[in-house]
């Protein structure tokens, strides 16, 4: 992985560290949408399909992005906020069940998409 790529993955997780705890914090002062425990396990399986479902989507296009003569910030700035998007996902499911602890294994998909910058040079 080129050293901007990992700058960038690296901005984008920590940004995604800090959208996942303004929802982890602001889940403990907002009462729960989604109780029912079936509920729940819906609301992660849909947003895990969306989430997974992204990578691969994203992963064609930002190699294609890096392949081609578009400028080198536009690739790190995609990178980015692809890396940050994860935690969205995580924040979504943190306010509507309260689930923080799940609501963790969504946000380790910032992770999995830092990991994809080795992907496109």
């Amino acid at each position: 992985m080129k050293l901007d790529v990992a700058i960038a993955g690296a901005i984008g997780l920590l940004m995604g560290a800090g959208i996942y705890y303004l929802a982890s914090s602001a889940s403990a002062q907002i009462p729960t949408l989604v109780a029912h425990p079936i509920g729940i396990v819906v609301i992660g399986l849909i947003l895990v399909a969306f989430a997974g479902a992204e990578i691969p989507i994203m992963v064609f296009g930002l190699k294609k992005i890096a392949a081609s003569t578009t400028p080198r910030p536009f690739l790190l700035g995609t990178h980015a906020i692809y890396v940050t998007f994860a935690s969205v996902y995580a924040a979504i499911f943190v306010l509507l069940t309260g689930q923080i602890g799940w609501g963790m294994i969504l946000a380790a998909g910032l992770v999995v998409r830092f990991g994809t910058g080795a992907l496109f040079k």
